[in-house]
């Protein structure tokens, strides 16, 4: 071990660290605060706070040159943001994330570990000339951090898209679910700002090759000040998922026509009238003896959508589930289209783009791959 060298910022990154250690450990041993989603909330705070204590040894030369823990490096900071999308997941669904997309979320943790430890191999076996450089140089460290600055934007973005997707699921009790929605997409904007400082000061560290430390202080004092603030914030919101289980199973208020509308909803799809071309408004109004204006303004009020994108939408939900099944695999995509109840290719695939924000053959690739 070399002479330690810290100042204050380094001693604060460190406080803020051990808070979220100790933080981490109230979680799991703490029976009311146990669930799935506040476990992957302590797993997140863990991996964040171990990931800058390491950075913080390594800066007050804690680690000696030929350490090997130095040198070999694990990036766990690499399964923070997949722990923190985990938080999220099982915060708004009862339902286990599917193993590809797991897979998907912990491989690249798994890809840059290995990627130091053969470094660290061919050094000890291959070529013992072979430098390994410092953290705050140019090297493997530097830029497999500045690949982590690629990676956890996409993960903020998929969040982001997960709970706006989910409270689009709850229109009718839209106020209460952001009452319990509304702080962590909080932390997400913060963490957006977090991200962007350390993206900054990963590319000042490869541009300028500063070779010191204090380029990164903003970002791992930002850090530490994140993990008080989600410590805080995630013990005095241990009943939120309990709250927000209510609310999943709560119905939604009776708005105007509610009953008239959901006979009407249940008379489409349980049986599968959108799936007919011929299907329109004032044949389904003259059905349940109301005219076509009324029946435009229920689907309106309770899906905020018209006619014409209500049974759409639940078209291409069908030919998503298509797409993926395997049972359809002699089907061409346009067929599946005419299957749904869309009257020609172009439709289909315009109506499919809207919904979706890809092409039918697009959504079918990724989500056979992922699902």
């Amino acid at each position: 071990m070399e002479t330690l060298n810290y100042d204050f910022f380094q001693l604060l990154i460190l406080f803020g660290s051990i808070q979220g250690i100790i933080f981490s450990l109230i979680v799991f041993s703490v029976k009311k605060y146990r669930s799935k989603s506040s476990t992957f909330l302590g797993l997140t705070i863990f991996f964040l706070s171990i990931s800058n204590i390491q950075h913080m040894l390594i800066d007050v030369h804690y680690f000696s040159d030929i350490s090997i823990i130095k040198r070999a490096y694990i990036p766990w900071q690499w399964l923070v943001a997949p722990m923190f999308y985990l938080f999220a997941y099982y915060f708004l669904n009862n339902t286990a994330v599917s193993k590809k997309k797991l897979i998907f979320l912990i491989a690249p943790f798994f890809l840059i570990t290995s990627t130091h430890l053969i470094q660290l191999f061919y050094q000890m076996q291959v070529d013992t000339n072979h430098q390994i450089s410092n953290y705050y140089e140019r090297g493997l460290f530097l830029y497999t951090n500045v690949a982590s600055f690629i990676y956890i934007p996409t993960i903020i973005y998929l969040m982001y898209k997960m709970i706006h997707s989910y409270e689009k699921n709850y229109t009718g009790i839209i106020n209460k679910v952001k009452e319990e929605t509304t702080w962590l997409k909080n932390l997400i904007f913060i963490g957006i700002g977090i991200v962007t400082l350390g993206t900054v000061s990963a590319i000042i560290g490869v541009v300028l090759d500063m070779k010191q430390s204090f380029y990164g202080y903003p970002f791992f004092i930002s850090l530490s000040l994140w993990i008080y603030w989600v410590g805080y914030v995630g013990i005095n919101r241990s009943s939120s998922h309990k709250n927000l289980v209510k609310l999943q199973n709560q119905p939604h208020p009776k708005k105007i026509g509610y009953d008239t509308f959901f006979k009407i909803n249940a008379y489409i799809t349980s049986e599968k009238k959108y799936l007919s071309s011929e299907v329109n408004l004032i044949a389904i109004a003259e059905q349940f003896k109301i005219s076509g204006g009324y029946l435009s303004q229920l689907i309106n009020i309770h899906t905020q959508k018209n006619f014409n994108d209500y049974i759409n939408e639940l078209r291409i939900e069908d030919s998503k589930k298509m797409l993926v099944d395997t049972r359809y695999n002699n089907y061409s995509i346009d067929s599946i289209g005419i299957e749904c109840g869309f009257k020609s290719k172009s439709n289909f695939y315009t109506m499919f783009k809207k919904f979706t924000g890809s092409t039918p053959s697009q959504y079918k690739k990724t989500n056979r791959t992922l699902s």
